[in-house]
């Protein structure tokens, strides 16, 4: 073999290989398949602020989640307050499904103050995505004569109110009877 094969040999080899690493030739036309794609975090939409008056329910409170790779049945929603002071673990209750959830915050009685509430979202792969609101629980002025009216006036198909430990079950014909009792309009 003289010089000149040799050399067109080497080129050819080069050749040959430099083709294949480009992903042409040599393999029939195989190329590998590209990564999959990264799993994307959920998202949540975000919740104004909310203020409330004390002894009062906060919500339901509608938000919507969605996931690039996931149905939004499949994701999962958690919720949790930085105050249980104010809201306690059990009085936050997440309800819905699908894209559309809601969360009903019930604060303690007579607790007033502010409290974050994160929302978190996680997709089946386990990303996750948190969303923060504020609630605050205003303390509530009501005259005794309010309180008295709202408590005791009250007829006895109504609902029986529960006091501190106590319920009164109303026994009245007719809750215009209790008015007199209390005064008409003076605090």
């Amino acid at each position: 073999m003289n010089v000149r094969n040799k050399v067109s040999l080497v080129l050819l080899a080069v050749a040959t290989s430099g083709l294949t690493a480009c992903g042409g030739g040599g393999g029939g036309g195989y190329m590998p398949p590209p990564p999959p794609p990264a799993n994307t975090a959920p998202t949540v939409s975000a919740v104004t602020d909310k203020i409330s008056n004390q002894d009062s329910v906060v919500g339901p409170i509608e938000f919507s989640i969605a996931d690039r790779e996931s149905d939004a049945s499949l994701l999962t929603v958690s919720a949790a307050a930085d105050g249980a002071a104010v809201v306690p673990a059990d009085g936050l209750v997440l309800a819905g499904s699908g894209a559309v959830r809601s969360i009903t915050l019930t604060p303690l009685e007579a607790a007033t103050g502010t409290v974050n509430v994160m929302l978190t979202v996680t997709d089946p792969q386990g990303a996750a995505t948190t969303r923060t609101f504020g609630v605050t629980v205003s303390a509530r002025s009501a005259s005794i004569r309010e309180w008295s009216l709202t408590t005791f006036a009250k007829a006895e198909a109504d609902e029986v109110t529960a006091m501190n430990g106590f319920t009164f079950t109303q026994d009245a014909d007719d809750p215009a009877i209790f008015e007199p009792l209390i005064g008409a309009g003076e605090e």
